[in-house]
């Protein structure tokens, strides 16, 4: 994500007096709960850390909120992802979603979550705590009706978007232009959700879960026009000659019938740079949909009183590591973008690693709201955060103070199914300092 000049989306200039009027709270008020503040939270799938990609309404929302540069997901896809943070449980804890298979929604660690009563998730908390609750898009992986006050329109992406669609060149993979005269599905969420914050009375909390840029990257002709021409992530050769055989099968994935790996058929197809192209138009449209939404929040009677919070999920890999898509332990999967714009954290950015398992208690902070038992995670308002630990399969990682240890089976003794990387010198992961040479 980049600053630029120049926006698509306008105004921004009554956001600006809003993350005044923000930090002079701050100021007046330093460390105290903000009971009864709105909270609008926005959800993203799939996106990555990306400094390419022309986002002017997200950054200018960071120059008047915390911006955790080195905050991480806790699994490696939505599902598990998800569930962390509106159930307020690690992956390790809760298992939904781990497994490597496509998860089965009537399996033991699906049902003993989800069909749980004694588990309350994050917007039933705050909804016995007074705040109205709403929801458009995705938040959860998929819907929970019953969970929220007040639901939006239903979306149904599948129609937009088939996963086991070939497509004509073969890659599973699809890009281009949205038609002209056919709304995306995330202009459906902005504007309902842009119509909700015009008609609160307050408190609220409204989660607006935008889709894109999860596949497909079909977003509008002037998104496209931000790129006329991008540059395609080319790996370093022999990047994963030391990595073990496991992080080899992980890079491989998905392989699509009979043995086409996912990166062979993109390269096959030549289509690199423009599925780069696709995915960056898709960030930028995204991005000019959040802005439509902080502009609502900005002309309403709540623009004063309302904190924002903004996270992705996962990431997504563009060919890096000879990988595309998500579902790895690299950074390019697990690390996360998140922005928090609160009354009762200045402004600011922090280079900490942190977890988004505390994002669940962290709401409750903002909120006003007792911490949940139930919650394994801490306030980011406070010291110490919880531990960045990252599950899946039988596989864990952690990530503290720069070094990064990937095991990718607990169960299996020795090294060679192991990586540690110094991303303080080696924030690509060139060198794996287990296996050298491997």
């Amino acid at each position: 994500m980049t600053t630029l000049a120049a926006s698509r989306r306008l105004p921004v200039v009554p956001r600006w007096i809003t993350g005044i009027f923000l930090v002079a709270l701050v100021c007046l008020f330093p460390g105290t709960a903000s009971a009864n503040r709105n909270i609008l939270f926005i959800a993203i799938d799939d996106l990555r850390v990306e400094p390419n990609a022309i986002t002017p309404n997200l950054d200018a929302l960071a120059t008047t909120s915390t911006v955790y540069t080195n905050a991480y997901t806790n699994s490696l896809w939505c599902l598990p992802s998800r569930t962390t943070v509106m159930f307020g449980l690690s992956a390790a804890t809760h298992q939904v979603g781990l497994a490597n298979q496509y998860p089965n929604y009537n399996a033991p660690p699906y049902t003993d979550i989800y069909d749980n009563p004694a588990l309350k998730t994050l917007p039933e908390l705050l909804s016995d705590a007074g705040y109205e609750t709403a929801v458009t898009g995705k938040v959860f992986h998929d819907p929970q009706p019953s969970r929220w006050d007040v639901n939006g329109p239903a979306i149904d992406y599948d129609s937009f978007y088939d996963p086991y669609d070939p497509t004509p060149n073969g890659t599973f993979m699809t890009e281009g232009p949205l038609a002209e005269g056919v709304t995306h599905p995330d202009q459906v969420i902005a504007d309902w959700a842009g119509q909700y914050i015009q008609s609160a009375t307050g408190p609220f909390f409204l989660a607006v879960g935008f889709f894109q840029p999860h596949l497909p990257w079909i977003a509008p002709q002037w998104a496209y026009d931000l790129y006329p021409s991008v540059a395609a992530h080319t790996p370093i050769a022999g990047d994963l000659d030391d990595e073990s055989t496991d992080a080899k099968w992980y890079a491989a994935q998905p392989v699509w019938l009979p043995t086409n790996k996912q990166y062979d058929l993109i390269e096959t197809a030549g289509s690199a740079e423009a599925l780069t192209r696709g995915y960056l138009a898709a960030v930028s449209h995204t991005d000019a949909m959040i802005g439509q939404v902080l502009d609502a929040l900005a002309n309403s009677v709540h623009a004063g009183n309302t904190d924002v919070v903004v996270w992705s999920d996962h990431g997504f890999h563009l060919g890096e590591k000879y990988h595309w898509r998500k579902r790895t332990y690299w950074q390019q999967t697990v690390r996360v973008p998140l922005i928090i714009q609160a009354a009762n954290i200045p402004p600011g950015v922090d280079n900490s690693e942190v977890s988004l398992l505390d994002l669940p208690p962290t709401v409750l902070d903002m909120a006003g709201v007792a911490p949940s038992a139930q919650f394994e995670g801490s306030t980011l308002r406070t010291s110490p955060h919880s531990p960045v630990e990252i599950y899946h399969d039988t596989g864990k990682a952690t990530v503290l103070g720069g070094i990064k240890e990937v095991d990718y089976k607990q169960q299996q003794p020795g090294n060679m199914d192991r990586a540690r990387y110094d991303l303080n010198i080696d924030p690509d992961e060139l060198v794996n300092l287990v296996l050298p040479g491997c």
